[in-house]
């Protein structure tokens, strides 16, 4: 951690991701979690990747893909090791309460910056992944009511879907919650039952990039998000790159 401090605080820019991306490629390799990739990831800054959330460790397998930030809710936090990981992706913790909204858009509008990526989980809240839930249109009011002189972003949405668990593929039979994490799981119980395991297999499928446009109707801009996201989880198996 005092490493990726010194970068933090002496690197600007991109560069301060390279650590935290190397220390999540390896955390993702001791977890045993296999990846497959759909698509590419917008390689420029300014990024902001929406799509669903599955468990805590979609953390690692994004950060291991991406140089990028994540917005995350604020109970998060107390999950075991969460303070630990989101210090290493300079996470945005943030409260969905009504009456904190204010303080959560000055808090975020300060980490805009045209040379930085953001990862958001819209649907507010993680899944079996058998679906996606309706995405959270309050959240994009934080990208979409800024003034002028907030940079323009692009929307790139992303798809994480469970393929295989502990060697037995989801469609013969494989323990889908053992990866998931959502209800009312244990965070600790959870993440002991993985270790047990020999990993699993998570498909990220990378959809086209979206242009933001200041202004935009952030519910009809969930609502077509939601669609893009959830289109993948249906889709036919196609040819997977390493």
């Amino acid at each position: 951690m005092p490493l990726q401090w010194l970068l933090m605080r002496f690197i600007r820019g991109r560069g301060a991701f390279v650590l935290p991306r190397l220390w999540f490629t390896c955390l993702r390799q001791a977890l045993r979690l296999r990846v497959e990739v759909i698509g590419q990831p917008r390689a420029a800054g300014g990024t902001l990747f929406v799509g669903n959330h599955l468990s805590h460790f979609d953390i690692v397998v994004l950060g291991s893909l991406l140089r990028t930030r994540f917005i995350a809710k604020n109970d998060m936090e107390r999950w075991p090791g969460m303070r630990h990981i989101g210090a290493m992706a300079q996470t945005v913790f943030i409260s969905r309460r009504r009456q904190d909204a204010a303080a959560v858009a000055t808090a975020v509008a300060a980490q805009l910056r045209p040379d930085h990526d953001l990862v958001l989980f819209a649907e507010g809240t993680t899944s079996s992944g058998e679906h996606v839930a309706p995405f959270k249109s309050s959240l994009f009011s934080l990208f979409l009511d800024a003034d002028t002189n907030t940079p323009r972003w692009t929307l790139q949405p992303f798809t994480m879907e469970l393929r295989s668990v502990d060697g037995q593929p989801l469609a013969q039979g494989g323990n889908r919650d053992a990866y998931a994490f959502y209800g009312a799981m244990q965070a600790g119980a959870h993440v002991m039952q993985f270790l047990r395991m020999s990993g699993a297999v998570v498909r990220v499928t990378f959809h086209t990039p979206i242009a933001l446009a200041p202004g935009s109707d952030r519910k009809a801009l969930a609502a077509h998000l939601h669609g893009i996201v959830s289109s993948a989880l249906t889709a036919p198996t196609r040819p997977i790159s390493p």
